[in-house]
């Protein structure tokens, strides 16, 4: 099972540096691991809609203190990374399941604009629904091939504190890139068979 110290390792043997028992323990090692995990971590998750870390939310509405710009404000998520869309929230979508919002023609379903000042996010729209990208902390929830991606990106990371060697951070750089890109794309699969799943059910049913 996936931990941050397994993940953290990983990476420490990308760039051949021995692994570590704790991120707690009085090592090099351990101290760039924990200067360097989180934000590349958060990075990697901002820089693609992740499904295990897509979040479709209500939001509620807060004092708009820009009354002349935007008709109303909400508080953005704590642990909203990456703000995907907002769109009207509709009747039908009390109850639906993520999955009904699944696909590229959901993700483009609505380009209405806002304003994100702070943890303040602005619209012209009540009720709105926001579709973001969450921080997500549990590497249980993370694919093998978003770990492997990780591993690859934090020992890019790691390479100059640890070895000092530009050559073997410049080969992990390739390597995240490659790896990103391979789970970027086993994602987007993912979606693809759900939607075709619900789709398929939906004919089904029509038909029956």
């Amino acid at each position: 099972m996936a931990s941050v110290v397994s993940i953290c390792n990983l990476a420490l043997s990308n760039v051949g540096k021995d692994n570590i028992n704790d991120l707690t323990e009085k090592s090099a090692e351990a101290r760039a691991c924990n200067q360097f995990y989180t934000q590349t971590r958060d990075m990697l998750l901002q820089s693609y809609p992740w499904k295990a870390a897509r979040k479709t939310l209500s939001l509620g509405e807060i004092t708009n203190d820009k009354p002349g710009v935007w008709q109303h404000a909400y508080m953005r998520p704590s642990d909203c990374l990456q703000v995907r869309w907002i769109r009207p929230v509709y009747a039908e979508d009390d109850g639906a399941p993520d999955m009904a919002f699944a696909g590229a023609h959901h993700e483009r379903e609505a380009q209405y604009p806002y304003e994100i000042e702070g943890d303040t996010l602005y619209c012209n729209l009540s009720p709105c629904l926001l579709r973001y990208t969450a921080r997500l902390t549990d590497p249980t929830r993370f694919s093998p091939l978003f770990i492997e991606a990780l591993s690859w990106h934090l020992a890019v990371r790691l390479a100059m504190p640890l070895t000092r060697d530009p050559k073997i951070r410049a080969d992990a750089l390739t390597i995240a890139r490659t790896m990103q890109a391979a789970a970027e794309q086993a994602d987007v699969n993912q979606v693809r068979q759900t939607s075709d799943t619900s789709t398929d059910f939906l004919t089904v049913r029509s038909h029956g």
